[in-house]
């Protein structure tokens, strides 16, 4: 286990990560309350999420060379003091314009706390103790997203959503007090910026994300898009070609040619499918077709964040003992398993059932996510930590959107499918059709409604059961997509290290 130092380093990195985590989920509850307050459409409020998404995909890169140029610890602390100010600003906002500026501040400074939590915490703790300590740091990580929609319901329901923005104060306070009392202050160079490749990436990675956010409802063929998509792949790959180039690039690319770190990244890919494609899908699921509330809904999503926090500490000091296969490999099979048990989803489905389906899918998490996010910084030279970091971590905000943005739109294309092949084969007059009427009709005369006034109702109800069936359908298509995707990731987690970790620079040693 770590160490007293260690400990304390780790607390800092918790404090300092959770509320930028947190405050990419929360806001997605708030968004109806805003856009009623300041009388906007969905389209510009859904900029408050995408600003803060693109602004922390901006800032990410550069966190490496800040914290080399100017120490983790004045880098650390000027973020949290940022962060903490534009919260203030954004719960102070007086039109959605204001609100957006200010979550671009948020973001910009917020951006660059994960890969410096990551890079301190990963660089203090002994090689041999890194799977537990960044085990339990990523507690936090799994458990901000699954209580986000949670706690923005409790919050928009029973205070206001200003308080989504206040919530921040405290925990930013505890975060700089112990920065100030625990962190220490790391070697400096006087290197220069790498201006264009900032542009590039800054460019490239912002408009990518931009896209995925309003890709779901503009839709992929629209010309806003394919323009987006088209401007930040060429800007990601003449980044590419600038890194390999420049004797000190922003990100040394160079890290992919390291096979541990490239492995490392893809599978972060299947982890970070396998987490937000049920962030963003059971809410929904919940709400529009079970008729939950944001909280209730935010609750039966928090089993999966108990589970995490549960196995997180089992599969670190396994990672440690006997390096990140078994743990990842575990974990993938777990999620892949219960992914597929989703797709038996119903509206009638107990809930119990589905918390005790989610429940086991957070233990598959907590074993896979911390366990292939350590084996890539464990891969390459602790000289790299920071860089590694920052390619990491902007790497996961991207496939994050990806994910949701990919899944929103089989969703909507899978429920127009389904309705419009269920509506040539269940109407009024197929059988199907005329035996539902049949026992909807009995159903509502025997409640008081005469004949004529069952057979109209019934006709409705029997539209509305074809959307309902439609839509359930689209929802269990949509985790069999993702159960698919996860389980391919068993192959390549195959190929992770086996053996217990040295005190070394190096990831395992093979057992004997």
């Amino acid at each position: 286990m770590p160490r007293t130092s260690e400990s304390k380093v780790l607390l800092v990195a918790i404090a300092g990560s959770f509320m930028v985590i947190l405050d990419q989920t929360i806001m997605n509850v708030a968004l109806p309350h805003i856009m009623a307050v300041f009388n906007e459409t969905a389209d510009h409020a859904q900029l408050v999420v995408s600003a803060y998404l693109m602004a922390t995909a901006i800032s990410t890169p550069a966190a490496a060379f800040l914290a080399e140029r100017y120490g983790i610890k004045k880098v650390y602390i000027f973020s949290q003091a940022g962060f903490l100010v534009g919260s203030i600003l954004c719960g102070l906002s007086w039109d959605l314009g204001s609100l957006i500026t200010f979550r671009v501040v948020q973001g910009l400074t917020g951006g660059l706390l994960n890969p410096l939590t990551m890079t301190f915490l990963f660089t203090t703790v002994p090689p041999e103790d890194r799977g537990t300590a960044m085990a339990i740091f990523g507690i936090p990580m799994m458990l901000a997203p699954a209580i986000g929609p949670t706690l923005g319901g409790y919050i928009v329901d029973y205070w206001s959503w200003r308080m989504v923005f206040y919530v921040n104060i405290p925990v930013v306070l505890i975060a700089i007090a112990m920065g100030l009392a625990w962190i220490q202050e790391t070697p400096t160079f006087n290197g220069s910026f790498d201006y264009k490749g900032f542009f590039l990436a800054a460019t490239g990675f912002s408009a990518i994300l931009y896209a995925f956010s309003y890709a779901p409802s503009w839709h992929w063929d629209d010309w806003r898009i394919v323009t987006l998509l088209a401007v930040g792949c060429a800007c990601i790959f003449t980044w590419a070609i600038v890194e390999l180039s420049v004797k000190r690039p922003l990100l040394d690319l160079h890290m992919f040619k390291n096979g541990g770190y490239a492995l490392g990244i893809g599978l972060t890919f299947i982890t970070t499918i396998g987490l937000y494609s049920l962030v963003f899908l059971l809410p929904l699921f919940l709400q529009n077709l079970r008729g939950f509330s944001a909280l209730h809904s935010g609750l039966m999503v928090l089993p999966t964040a108990i589970g995490s926090m549960i196995s997180m500490p089992f599969a670190g000091r396994l990672y440690d003992r006997i390096g990140p296969r078994v743990p990842a490999v575990v974990g993938l099979i777990v999620l892949g398993i219960t992914s597929v048990s989703l797709q038996l989803l119903d509206v009638t489905t107990p809930d119990d059932t589905l918390r005790w389906i989610l429940f086991i899918r957070g233990l598959g998490m907590g074993f896979a996510m911390m366990t292939i996010m350590t084996y890539a910084l464990s891969a390459v030279p602790q000289r790299m930590t920071a860089q590694a970091s920052a390619l990491l971590n902007v790497s996961r905000t991207v496939f994050a959107s990806l994910g949701i943005a990919v899944f929103a739109t089989m969703l909507d294309t899978f429920q127009k499918t389904n309705l419009s092949m269920m509506v040539q084969t269940i109407t009024p007059n197929s059988v199907m059709g005329l035996q539902l009427l049949s026992q909807i009709q009995v159903y509502l005369m025997q409640t008081g409604l005469t004949l004529q006034a069952a057979q109209q109702a019934a006709v409705v109800f029997l539209y509305q059961y074809v959307n309902l069936r439609a839509s359930v359908t689209a929802f269990q298509m949509d985790y069999v997509i993702s159960a698919v995707v996860i389980l391919i990731g068993i192959i390549p987690s195959m190929f992770l290290p086996f053996g217990r970790v040295k005190k070394g620079n190096g990831p395992a040693v093979p057992m004997e």
